[in-house]
């Protein structure tokens, strides 16, 4: 037996040990052998996502592009030299190709306002894979994509310049650009355009872009805005877990006469929801902020914002947020019996009015999950991500490699949704998604980008 043959049958052995090792119970670290066999599971998930990536959502399509993008940066830093990761990088360069041209035959007077956040965070996602494979103005293009047309259709469409909303100014409304829908001020409209914010004004240092401040003043107010209702404890838009951490709400309500805050529609509201997918972009931009303090302290002096502003009490409040939801996480989205990342029990995120948005809410959690400083957190996700990545893999169809929406056991399911309750008081009996209406290719998009976030932080994990 040459040495080729004996390497593909020990992983082939090693594959079918962690499975029989999965159906019995938890999924740790031994079940990745070795990288070479994270290799090829995570390129066969990306070839299965080359065939099912290109249908017709604005949203989802930008959103699953970014993991894909994502995934790719963490196997080129991997595995630069590699043949095949080569190949998919440059197999990435022409699907961007084909993705500007879906973008610019899209009315953006039809679109949502998250939608632009999606959009504007692929883009700068976009641009940095372009600039590393030599096409710059492919890279330019989506450069400007993403400031000049998503940040900018936020701010002049969704952003509330007003200062009379109760109890709390200002914020982003998920509205449509033509103005046909009011819309309400969610969670993940805010956490988008605070994210796309600070994500815009690092590029610009990056490459000594100026008159960038309007990009670090909406990042700015996009915290205050977060920061004050954080501090209306009594409205509980940043839940305490009982067991110690937070998670942030699908939405901040408030319910008295003159609130501007009482709107349960666009989509239903359901008392107590939590989105797993809120919680990733929210730590995201929470620390993309750490990352520029000292430019914002020097932005609100000189421009006599807050004179009160202490740039070391301004970095205390971000870590004990980032700290907050990091442990909130750790124990109320990750099942204690198999360690597998999970969605919120509530009927708002599994369907079936909107369960086919909110079902990429684990693979985008998990995707910034990937890029914290666990010295800031103190919470390591490793085994988590690499258990949910096992376990996809081990559900997945095994003729085209695709991945499913339920990867968990069901017996372990209702022991979360148990254990959910426990932790928040709040909770619904479901565990399959109510997705039957949803465009099959777009499933199956949306699923496996799911995967490619969960390998991209296994992945990621294994350069640490």
């Amino acid at each position: 037996m040459n040495r080729r043959e004996f390497a593909r049958l020990t992983s082939f052995t090693a594959l079918s040990l962690s499975h029989n090792k999965m159906v019995g119970g938890k999924v740790g670290f031994d079940e990745f052998p070795n990288d070479d066999l994270i290799k090829s599971q995570s390129i066969a998930a990306f070839k299965r996502f080359e065939s099912v990536w290109n249908f017709n959502d604005f949203w989802k399509r930008g959103n699953t592009f970014d993991a894909c993008l994502t995934f790719a940066d963490a196997m080129h830093h991997k595995w630069p030299g590699d043949e095949e990761v080569i190949a998919m990088q440059k197999r990435i360069d022409e699907m961007l190709e084909e993705n500007h041209q879906f973008f610019t035959s899209i009315d953006p007077g039809k679109l949502w306002a998250d939608d632009f956040g999606w959009w504007g965070l692929m883009g700068i996602n976009a641009r940095k894979h372009l600039l590393r494979s030599g096409n710059k103005t492919l890279a330019d293009k989506y450069t400007n994509l993403s400031i000049h047309l998503c940040w900018q259709q936020e701010r002049d469409h969704a952003y509330d310049f007003w200062d009379t909303a109760q109890p709390v100014p200002h914020g982003c409304r998920n509205r449509d650009a033509n103005g046909q829908n009011k819309g309400v001020k969610n969670t993940v409209t805010n956490a988008l355009f605070f994210l796309l914010s600070c994500r815009i004004y690092r590029l610009t240092l990056e490459e000594n872009i100026t008159h960038n401040e309007k990009y670090l003043e909406m990042a700015y107010r996009q915290w205050v805005w977060f920061d004050s209702w954080f501090n209306l404890e009594k409205y509980g838009y940043l839940q305490e877990i009982v067991s110690g951490g937070a998670l942030v709400h699908e939405r901040p309500t408030a319910f008295f006469e003159g609130s501007d805050y009482k709107d349960t529609t666009h989509p239903t509201w359901e008392k107590g929801w939590v989105w797993s997918g809120d919680q990733g972009m929210l730590l995201a931009a929470l620390t993309d902020m750490l990352a520029i303090k000292n430019d914002l302290a020097t932005w609100v002096i000189k421009n006599k914002i807050n004179p009160v502003f202490k740039v070391e009490e301004f970095e205390n409040t971000l870590k004990k947020y980032i700290h907050l939801l990091s442990k909130g996480i750790k124990n109320a989205l990750i099942g204690n019996a198999d360690d597998i990342i999970r969605e919120a029990p509530f009927n708002a995120n599994f369907g079936p009015e909107f369960g086919n948005d909110y079902l990429a809410g684990r693979g985008i959690m998990m995707r910034y999950l990937r890029k914290l400083n666990k010295q800031i957190t103190h919470i390591d996700f490793s085994k988590n991500t690499k258990a949910t990545a096992a376990a996809i893999w081990q559900t997945r169809d095994t003729v085209t490699n695709q991945f499913k929406p339920e990867f968990t056991k069901i017996e372990n399911d209702k022991l979360y949704v148990n254990q959910y309750r426990k932790l928040t008081g709040a909770g619904d009996d479901v565990y399959k998604w109510q997705i039957d209406t949803m465009n099959e290719q777009q499933k199956f998009g949306v699923c496996q980008s799911i995967g490619l976030d969960a390998f991209g932080a296994v992945v990621n994990s294994l350069s640490d």
